[in-house]
């Protein structure tokens, strides 16, 4: 998840109001779209008399205050940000789910099941359940959405280790491997498992058609509206007529949004809107809810490996050493966050303690000093940065405080495209990025794939970092399904990354969504499943069964 764009903007009374009109100007058709076209409670629950109601209450719009419009409707498309998979939501529903243990659970799949090899595995679907515009979820339309994420840009890497996905009959799809993958039902509860229409992932349909909660009714003035499905598989569900979701790119105008009742829900990870949601206080009308994933967001910087200077293990310990991470945490984050100990956030299941070493300017100089010798050049170098402020500010301070140990950085501003290009091809030494939010440590495998010395030109292994050792954790980690030895693989992955960082990890950003008082069951989700699910997931919520007070 991206960091959100100027730490210092005011709220834009102008932007708010642009917003407003937008809003107005697509009430109509949600409300010609909506099931209850009224907006009056149904009967699925007990109405509420006021804010104490304790029950589900139907009826109302829902207006949920995003950063960024939807750039791809297509699941196949590129990777959505928090932005685009809150939009995603409304339409789409995923083959599993996560529970609330975060453990991957059935939805649009009643069960995925693997052979004893972990070679083949068999998703059974749900019967009965069509997308909006009426066309049967079947096994014909799963096996095309898996078809099309194999050669989409966002997972085709992760991918790679299927061979062949059939549809063995109408509920039934069959996805064989190359080699054993024991956590393959882990794709599936990521962007892969979002099930689209066959006409979406066509193009024959410029707009998104899925089998969730909402149907899509619109979009204007960067506000995308949707409209209760009347035909929802979950009986009883969704509670709310509509869902909008409204563009608004400047974190301190979304949490005013939510003050002043413009919005019922916003997501925000801007470290000086964060506190000041922290230093709020009763009495607000407004409740802040902290992002529960294992993962969080984490500032990071990837190095070039394959290439001078950070082809030398010298000068990734000699910036690692230069680095004050607590720093960081204080004169950017305001606190708001924690120092990350690796690419594994300290509350996920699967980290192991490998603390990164505290700031030794004398040992950074001495490795310095040995890649001079090593090398005959004084180690400098040139760092991707992104054109975000806060990601600016990191940047600046890290810069001074390698000076101190006499590493001399040049910032590089660099647009998303370009730094994406730049890392795919390798045509860089150091970049600078939020990422590894990942709920299970084997969708990080693309990043350390490969063999020495044959890397293709195009990469996602972005820093060029193989090692045999890393290597074979992950490959032993998919030939069993025993967790106790998983748990082992992934320390063994986590131990040899923090030796020989390819990788320098800095800051878990706290990530929050201030919601108002109205909006209730937010954290609370029985899935198709009927077992308890996790609800939020990289600040964005499912909405099927959220519903507002009177």
């Amino acid at each position: 998840m991206p960091v959100p764009s100027d730490p210092s903007r005011r709220p834009s009374a102008r932007r708010l109001g642009l917003v407003a009109v937008a809003v107005g100007l697509l009430l109509a058709l949600v409300a010609c779209s909506s099931s209850s076209g009224s907006g009056e409670p149904g009967t699925t629950g007990p109405q509420p008399s006021g804010p104490a109601s304790t029950g589900p209450r139907d009826g109302g719009t829902l207006t949920i205050a995003v950063a960024s419009e939807p750039a791809s409707w297509s699941p196949a498309g590129g990777a959505w940000d928090s932005s685009q998979l809150q939009a995603a939501r409304a339409v789409y529903d995923r083959l599993l789910t996560r529970d609330a243990d975060d453990v991957a659970a059935s939805e649009l799949a009643t069960a995925v099941q693997p052979n004893a090899t972990f070679t083949q595995w068999t998703i059974t679907l749900r019967s009965g359940i069509t997308f909006h515009d009426g066309t049967p979820l079947d096994a014909a339309a799963v096996a095309a959405n898996l078809e099309a994420q194999r050669v989409g840009p966002n997972a085709a890497a992760l991918l790679a280790p299927i061979a062949s996905v059939q549809a063995a009959d109408a509920t039934t799809v069959v996805v064989t491997t190359t080699t054993p993958w024991s956590t393959f039902a882990q794709v599936l509860t990521t962007q892969v498992g979002y099930i689209a229409a066959p006409s979406v992932l066509s193009g024959a349909s410029a707009t998104p058609i899925g089998t969730g909660p909402f149907t899509y009714a619109g979009q204007a003035f960067g506000t995308v509206a949707f409209a209760r499905n009347p035909s929802y598989w979950r009986p009883g569900l969704p509670h709310l007529d509509a869902v909008r979701v409204v563009t608004v790119p400047e974190a301190a105008d979304r949490v005013d949004a939510v003050l002043d009742g413009t919005a019922d829900l916003a997501a925000v990870d801007e470290p000086r809107q964060v506190s000041r949601l922290a230093d709020l206080g009763d009495g607000k009308g407004v409740t802040v809810v902290d992002d529960r994933n294992g993962e969080r967001p984490k500032v990071n910087l990837a190095f070039e490996t394959g290439r001078p200077p950070f082809d030398h293990i010298s000068a990734r310990r000699a910036v690692g050493l230069a680095t004050d991470r607590e720093e960081i945490l204080d004169k950017v984050f305001a606190g708001q966050g924690t120092v990350s100990r690796g690419m594994l956030s300290d509350t996920s299941p699967w980290f192991s303690d490998h603390a990164p070493p505290a700031r030794d300017l004398d040992r950074s100089k001495a490795q310095a000093k040995l890649y001079l010798e090593e090398t005959g050049q004084p180690l400098t170098f040139q760092l991707l940065v992104p054109p975000d402020p806060t990601l600016t500010h990191v940047a600046s301070i890290w810069r001074l405080q390698l000076a101190q140990a006499g590493i001399e950085v040049e910032l590089v501003p660099v647009e998303g495209p370009a730094l994406y290009a730049a890392a795919l091809t390798g045509q860089y030494q150091a970049a600078l990025s939020v990422g590894f939010t990942e709920p299970h440590p084997d969708l990080y495998e693309p990043l350390f794939r490969g063999i020495p010395a044959e890397q293709p030109a195009i990469n996602t292994n972005i820093t060029r970092y193989v090692n045999p050792v890393v290597t074979k954790a992950f490959a032993d980690a998919r030939a069993t399904a025993d967790v106790s030895r998983q748990v082992d693989d992934y320390r063994v992955v986590q131990e040899q990354v923090s030796v020989d960082d390819p990788y320098l990890f800095l800051v878990q950003v706290r990530s929050v969504a201030v919601v108002s008082d109205r909006l209730r069951d937010m954290t609370t989700w029985v899935a198709g499943s009927g077992a308890a699910e996790l609800s939020d997931e990289a600040v964005t919520v499912s909405l099927a069964e959220l519903w507002l007070a009177g």
